[in-house]
């Protein structure tokens, strides 16, 4: 089943996730955005888990996004 991509820019919500950071949700949104554009159908779940790991210090977002897939 294909998932549509939710993305709510003015409430800082994907796929039903808030992100309260501003630069945490940009950086977020711009990689789930690139990676829906090459077939990438993000639950709600691999949302959650993308940002918990994102907040953690000293990770960066690419190295996070790597280890869920």
């Amino acid at each position: 089943m294909v998932n549509k991509l939710k993305i709510d820019s003015k409430n800082q919500v994907i796929q039903g996730v808030k992100i309260l950071d501003k630069i945490l949700f940009q950086k977020v949104r711009f990689a789930v955005q690139n990676n829906h554009l090459e077939g990438w159908n993000p639950t709600q779940s691999e949302i959650s888990q993308l940002v918990e790991k994102s907040q953690i210090k000293d990770s960066s977002l690419e190295t996070d996004f790597n280890k869920i897939f």
